[in-house]
């Protein structure tokens, strides 16, 4: 395989998202998916945030002294507003964990998201790797799995 086939990712799927299923609803059976586009230097959008959010705190960054959870809650943030484009199928839940109504589907919002993540960082983590992989943004991968 040459690299091109390799490494080459389709631009517009990069920024507009792909559609990946990540779970399953264990109340109607049905996926649990999430639009995302990809987590890159290819991303504008994405560049364009993170430099706007970590600009004020480059002197920690380069002496790597900025706090950890500052740094986390950036990074949550530019991803909730320029990666994490929406989910479908989510069950709505209270953010204790107890499923409120079974039969209820959570809305996506950026701060929803955020406290899904704030709940679950191991969430945010699947899911920031997923926005990285560049697999997952190459058309003939797409055509693939969808069967083409």
């Amino acid at each position: 395989m040459s690299l091109r086939n390799t490494f080459k990712t389709d631009k517009t799927l990069e920024v507009e998202g792909v559609e990946i299923e990540v779970g399953m609803n264990e109340f109607n059976n049905k996926p649990i998916t999430i639009r995302i586009s990809r987590m890159s230097r290819s991303n504008k959008r994405y560049t364009k945030a993170l430099e706007k959010v970590t600009r004020p705190h480059q002197s920690a960054i380069q002496n790597e002294s900025l706090d950890n959870e500052l740094a986390a809650k950036m990074m949550q943030g530019v991803f909730v507003d320029t990666i994490l484009l929406g989910w479908g199928n989510v069950p709505k839940f209270d953010l204790t964990g107890v499923e409120a109504d079974k039969s209820e589907i959570l809305e996506f919002s950026r701060d929803t998201a955020l406290e899904l993540f704030a709940e679950m960082p191991d969430l945010y983590d699947d899911w920031e790797e997923r926005a990285k992989k560049s697999s997952a943004f190459r058309e003939k991968d797409k055509e693939d799995a969808a069967g083409n």
